[in-house]
Order: C-alpha cells, then sequence, then structure tokens
C-alpha cells in the first residue's frame, strides 16, 4: 500500500486520526469473530480493516464502524 492511498482515505472519512479511529475499532471487532466483509487469507485484523476500508465495505458512523453493503459479503480481491 502506498502512502497516497493512505491519505486519501483519511480524506474520504474525515482525516487521519479518524481513519485510525476506524480501522482500530473494524480490527477489535473482528478479533472478537465478527465476519469479515472481505474474502481474504490474511489473518492480521488490521490489515483486513484496511481492506474492508479500501473496498468501501465499511463506514465511519459517530465513532462507530458500520457495514456499508451488508449484501456483498464476500469479494473476489484475495491476498
Amino acid at each position: 500500500m502506498n502512502y497516497k492511498n493512505l491519505d486519501e482515505l483519511a480524506k474520504q472519512v474525515g482525516g487521519p486520526l479518524r481513519l485510525t479511529q476506524l480501522i482500530i475499532s473494524r480490527a477489535r471487532q473482528i478479533i472478537k469473530k465478527v465476519p469479515v466483509l472481505v474474502e481474504t487469507k490474511l489473518d492480521d485484523p488490521v490489515r483486513i480493516a484496511f481492506l474492508e476500508l479500501m473496498q468501501g465495505k465499511i463506514d465511519l458512523n459517530d465513532g462507530n464502524v458500520r457495514r456499508v453493503r451488508s449484501s456483498e459479503f464476500k469479494n473476489s480481491e484475495k491476498e
């Protein structure tokens, strides 16, 4: 992942602090066994959360992570 993409993601969610908050919140959910919204072989919750955010599967809503497209549970992009 390059830094330009990180900057773009930060702008989309309202800044770097909100991006960090989103990733941490989602990683905690993944650790608690909440279903993952992308198909991947990764086992790192933080990297999985980044993938979900980059693919538009999650969003920040009043400080909480929420699904954007629950109908798209699986994705063909794999790592």
